[in-house]
């Protein structure tokens, strides 16, 4: 349930920022992504559409996602999000581990980590 509430507010607030900063938009030009988020066995899933000057996103499977960040279940992708604030390495640790699993162009994530900053407020 905290997984599923997590990736709800990460969609307002991609949205948000999408509207509202225009550092954050100006990230968004030329780009169309979907990164989806979700559990190995799908129940929890959520997908964010990047495009220019604007973030859709919507519960569920996407049908055609650039870019897919599979956890191997709920309560351990809460656990890694939370741990990832003090721990830079938990997302590495669980790749290594196979508890994460990356499926598509795995540059889209590395320019998903970019905006980082802007999601947590410090830009």
């Amino acid at each position: 349930m905290k997984f599923r509430l997590i990736l709800l507010l990460l969609g307002w607030r991609l949205a948000w920022l999408a509207r509202r900063h225009a550092g954050f938009r100006q990230q968004l030009e030329h780009r169309d992504v979907v990164m989806q988020w979700r559990t190995f066995d799908g129940r929890a899933a959520r997908w964010y559409h990047f495009q220019p000057g604007r973030v859709d996103r919507g519960g569920g499977l996407h049908p055609a996602p650039s870019v897919t960040l599979n956890f191997k279940d709920a309560d351990y992708a809460f656990r890694t999000l939370k741990a990832s604030g003090k721990n830079q390495m938990a997302f590495m640790e669980g790749m290594q581990a196979g508890d994460i699993k990356v499926e598509g162009d795995p540059g889209h994530l590395m320019w998903f980590m970019t905006l980082m900053k802007f999601i947590v407020g410090k830009a």
